[in-house]
């Protein structure tokens, strides 16, 4: 009988660890807390893409009704390498993005997060990057752009997107310039 308490015992107290274990992105805006209900219990650079599979369904994106979420996973060597054949990669990055015009045009970012520029050549588009030492990353439209084809319009202060990623390094309470990290790898 004592054989069979210990898993046991064991199993409880990992669900009471997983139920009560803290958000990994603390600083997440009101109204937009996607972290708790959709993607926990994952973590970018621990989890890998059967936990993806198990928490979004598929291995690579979740469509539901007001969001997109995108998996993205890391690779050390050529990302084109990594992407082919089945593998069970680390996730690197998910990346969430509204199916509907979502203003952030008045909204002040907590001093928590610094500002930096970024761009998405795809679409054509420059960004404000609002970041947190956590990973957290919202993605606000710099700057109006027109319709096209290949994606909507976007009126400055719109949010693209927002990137749940891997806890950043800080450099005096500040978030590390990201091109910093990608400048090594290049």
């Amino acid at each position: 009988m004592k054989h069979f308490a210990i898993p046991i015992i064991a199993a409880i107290l990992a669900c009471t660890l997983y139920v009560t274990s803290p958000n990994p992105y603390p600083n997440e805006i009101n109204g937009m807390k996607i972290y708790g209900q959709y993607l926990k219990p994952l973590i970018p650079r621990k989890s890998d893409t059967a936990q993806v599979v198990q928490v979004l369904g598929s291995d690579e994106r979740l469509e539901l009704k007001d969001w997109k979420i995108l998996a993205l996973y890391y690779c050390a060597e050529d990302i084109l390498t990594c992407s082919q054949g089945s593998r069970n990669d680390l996730l690197d990055t998910l990346e969430v993005t509204p199916k509907h015009r979502i203003s952030l045009h008045r909204f002040k970012f907590p001093t928590v997060f610094s500002r930096s520029i970024g761009s998405v050549s795809e679409i054509n588009v420059i960004c404000d990057i609002y970041a947190d030492e956590f990973g957290l990353e919202y993605w606000v439209v710099s700057e109006d752009f027109p319709v096209s084809e290949d994606s909507p319009s976007h009126r400055k202060g719109d949010l693209l997107m927002i990137r749940y990623g891997p806890r950043r390094a800080t450099v005096q309470g500040r978030v590390q310039n990201q091109q910093s990290e990608d400048a090594g790898h290049d």
